[in-house]
């Protein structure tokens, strides 16, 4: 069955069944590698495969030589991650003989900016990679290559088993928009966690918690030694810890919820099921579980910086690496700035969200929710390339070794991206990144729209600093995930009468 509005679900969908299992120790001070040398690549003679449509094969390093493939991925400005990148794409070139042609854009946004323009102007790039949404959209559009025969071969850069096999069975169900399309192979996610000094954890005498209450109670210890508890960064919809810690919050009082909104099936709450049970009444942002979240959110503001309505991502980041905080929530990507911003100054460690128990509310499911570890980094093939088989299999090749454990590897050890490809062994600095919460299976915030984080955001401000109370802030997301939904149905044409697009 399809997956409709899977194109606008949070970025923030994987289930504790990854591969990893178990909880890191305390992250230490150690620098990444510099990942100046680039690991051996092993040949194989295996075909890379093809789609039904063609029998476009390809083998491990082969030779390419003539094709040029247009290639484009979202670094930013990221100065290791684009020099690490060209890094591999040159190593890739003096393999095969092909040449690539690299774009990348400033922001995500030009990013998606410039991939719509190409594709609206028939000059898409042959392979390319983005997000589950983004590709999914894309895959619907007819603009990707259907990776599902693919799956079922072996790559030849992570050869003895067919690749879809490589991944966990988390992130594969993810990527089967149905049981016959895939968009892509996705070669690495991206962990929120909350990076604590443990330092100051010790000086108070505060314990590294693991459940809510023992986290209030580590707050408090801290801010009784005098040490700012939290830097929570909340100026705009752009500093996500409003976000990602309502989206925990509410999800770990979701006992019973995901079963009454999961009209699919599949475990997961998707767009159109969300509108469906928001007409229906059973997602009702007024109900004593969402208060209590909102109820929780409050109590903790007290234990944050005074200017957290002020506070942006990256001075939280410099607050905690000056040693101002005791704890900020980051992603995996932040560690190599945090590592070399902290030196030998302190000992930090990271963790998950605390587990809410029922000792702090009834509605508690009693297991924490992941931040992150979406399938990210998806790698796809233009569609069009079918017309050229030759070019096709150069770029499935060069998609394949993109996202094989090899350069997944490379990924981890210079910008702390975490592979994906169950044949790779993290770092042991990224233990603590290890993914062993459960999924976001309800994307309340995060997983709607711009217009509803914004609206969310800006109504969160309001809130912590006392112009709304609990009740009127319930009612306050009430109506605005009322507005936001009716714009969703009208550009899906979803309706009672059609039953929101199920199937």
């Amino acid at each position: 069955m399809k997956k409709k509005g899977l194109s606008v679900l949070l970025m923030c969908a994987v289930t504790s069944s990854m591969l990893f299992a178990g909880c890191g120790e305390p992250e230490q001070k150690e620098e990444p590698s510099s990942g100046n040398s680039a690991p051996a690549t092993e040949e194989a003679d295996e075909d890379a495969g093809g789609g039904e449509e063609t029998d476009a094969t390809g083998s491990a390093g082969g030779d390419f030589s003539g094709i040029t493939l247009v290639f484009a991925q979202d670094l930013g400005t990221d100065e290791t991650a684009n020099n690490v990148t060209n890094e591999i794409l040159q190593e890739y070139m003096d393999k095969t003989g092909v040449t690539i042609q690299f774009e990348n854009q400033a922001t995500e946004a030009d990013y998606v900016t410039w991939l719509t323009t190409q594709f609206t102007a028939s000059q898409g790039p042959d392979v390319y990679s983005g997000l589950i949404y983004n590709m999914t959209n894309d895959y619907e559009a007819g603009y990707l290559y259907n990776f599902k025969d693919l799956y079922e071969q072996e790559s030849p850069y992570d050869p003895g088993k067919p690749w879809k096999d490589t991944l966990p069975e988390s992130i594969l169900e993810r990527m089967y928009i149905t049981p016959d399309d895939v968009p892509g192979y996705p070669s690495a996610t991206s962990v929120v966690r909350i990076f604590y000094n443990k330092t100051l954890f010790d000086a108070a005498g505060a314990k590294i918690p693991e459940t809510w209450a023992e986290f209030m109670e580590a707050c408090e210890t801290l801010k009784a030694a005098g040490t700012i508890p939290f830097g929570f960064p909340n100026a705009s919809q752009n500093d996500l810890s409003w976000l990602w810690f309502n989206n925990s919050v509410c999800s770990q009082l979701n006992s019973q919820m995901v079963e009454a909104l999961d009209a699919s099936g599949n475990g997961y709450v998707e767009l159109n099921e969300m509108a469906k049970g928001f007409d229906e009444g059973t997602l009702d942002f007024t109900s004593d579980r969402m208060k209590k979240s909102y109820e929780m959110m409050k109590d903790f503001s007290r234990y944050w910086t005074s200017d957290y309505n002020g506070l942006d991502q990256a001075s939280a980041i410099d607050m905690f690496i000056r040693g101002e905080v005791a704890m900020v929530q980051a992603m995996s990507t932040d560690l190599t700035k945090i590592s070399a911003g902290v030196g030998d100054t302190f000992e930090y460690g990271v963790m998950p969200v605390p587990v809410i128990t029922e000792e702090t509310s009834e509605y508690a499911m009693g297991q924490s929710v992941i931040l992150g570890g979406q399938p990210n980094i998806i790698y796809g093939v233009n569609k069009a390339l079918e017309s050229d088989p030759e070019k096709l299999a150069a770029a499935i090749d060069f998609a394949q070794y993109m996202s094989s454990p090899e350069v997944q590897t490379r990924y981890a050890d210079t910008i702390n991206r975490i592979p994906l490809a169950t044949s790779n062994e993290l770092p042991e600095r990224l233990a603590g990144f290890i993914i062993t919460e459960d999924a976001l299976r309800v994307p309340y915030y995060t997983g709607v729209s711009g217009e509803l984080r914004d609206f969310f955001c800006r109504g969160g401000q309001l809130y912590l600093e006392g112009s709304y109370d609990t009740d009127e802030y319930a009612q306050y997301v009430q109506e605005s995930f009322a507005t936001v939904f009716e714009t969703i149905k009208v550009e899906n044409g979803w309706s009672a009468d059609n039953n929101y697009g199920l199937e």
